[in-house]
């Protein structure tokens, strides 16, 4: 716990995104991976696999990923030789990343929001405002010029750290309200990789169970606050809270859902 303190102390970020958590949540997943490498490593297969799926027959061109994060998930180094153009999009870009990446000249990083509203509802929040919340705004940008886009397990998490701010911050936003906020988030991503004109992967949690002796589900969870996934895609679990990661009693488990051509995976 020391070390990561003094990486959120010492890494220079924004401060509407030191202040939401997502300096925070970022030093936090690589400390879960290293507690539970052996639990994620199926799961990370699985990504890296159906990515590497997704770009064959993709002319070499430009591949974006979006919430790159750590590439834990996501083979950089052999979609840097695939591909004349690497773009890896994420909110941040830690300081160990830039470094490992810095020998491909055609990868670059690009910091943007997904949502587009992050430091809206930062100000939205710190201003003492109530009322109507930001919409997400991201657009297609230069996504639409992209051969290949992967969401690389950023859909159900892109609500989270807007929607906590809000409830632990936020003026008289009851639950109901937050499940909207959240689930138009979601919408607007699905939409958004759904208008896209060339190949599109996604990877996505569709369920989160906990689950105690016996394989007893104490909570079934929806990740994707009630919007509607109209895809079909191979499956799997990842195992990403073993015992005693969240506690000596549970689990806690995503289902997963990978998709190499969101155009041809509609149910």
């Amino acid at each position: 716990m020391l070390v990561e303190w003094f990486k959120h102390l010492t890494t220079p970020a924004p401060k509407h995104l030191k202040a939401m958590g997502y300096l925070r949540e970022l030093i936090a997943i690589e400390a879960r991976h290293r507690r539970c490498r052996v639990a994620w490593a199926p799961h990370l297969t699985h990504c890296r696999r159906l990515i590497l799926k997704a770009a064959e027959g993709v002319r070499r061109g430009r591949v974006t990923v979006l919430g790159s994060g750590w590439l834990f998930d996501v083979p950089a180094d052999e979609l840097a030789r695939m591909f004349d153009e690497v773009v890896l999009i994420d909110v941040l870009h830690m300081p160990e990343v830039r470094k490992r990446l810095a020998t491909w000249k055609n990868v670059r990083l690009v910091t943007d929001d997904m949502t587009g509203l992050i430091e809206a509802t930062f100000r939205h929040v710190h201003e003492g405002r109530s009322g109507p919340l930001p919409p997400p705004r991201a657009d297609l940008g230069p996504l639409a010029q992209s051969d290949l886009v992967i969401s690389a397990n950023l859909l159900t998490q892109l609500p989270l750290l807007p929607v906590g701010w809000l409830r632990q911050w936020g003026k008289g936003y009851g639950e109901d309200e937050l499940k909207v906020f959240a689930r138009r988030i979601v919408e607007h991503h699905l939409d958004l990789l759904a208008a896209l004109p060339g190949r599109v992967c996604l990877l996505t949690e569709t369920k989160r169970v906990v689950i105690a002796d016996k394989n007893e589900v104490l909570h079934d969870i929806d990740p994707l606050f009630g919007a509607k996934f109209p895809y079909r895609g191979r499956q799997w679990t990842w195992d990403i809270a073993p015992r005693p990661e969240l506690s000596g009693r549970y689990d806690l488990r995503f289902r997963m859902t990978g998709i190499s051509d969101l155009g041809a995976a509609r149910r």
